[in-house]
């Protein structure tokens, strides 16, 4: 079973959190990590992935996996940022 973020969806962009359990295959003990990702962002990587929707919250759900796992590496490199944010020059992104 897929386990959805809560989301806080706000003017500005959604804050959701992350709870990393692994690190370099070692069971890992860590409290959930805020995280922000701003409309902007999810507006930028709507255009990259060809997403259909407009709606912030719907661009995250289409892309949560990856949002979920960009934030997630952020995390285990040792950002700590409160509240973690996830920037668009944070994914890879192929240019044309």
């Amino acid at each position: 079973m897929m386990h959805y973020s809560d989301l806080d969806v706000t003017t500005a962009g959604i804050n959701f959190s992350i709870r990393p359990t692994f690190r370099f295959g070692s069971k890992r003990i860590s409290s959930a990590a805020s995280c922000f990702i701003s409309n902007q962002t999810l507006d930028e990587l709507a255009a990259a992935r060809y997403c259909n929707s407009h709606l912030p919250e719907e661009i995250f759900r289409q892309l949560e996996k990856e949002i979920t796992g960009v934030a997630s590496r952020i995390e285990l490199d040792g950002v700590r940022e409160q509240p973690l944010i996830v920037r668009y020059v944070d994914f890879n992104i192929v240019d044309d």
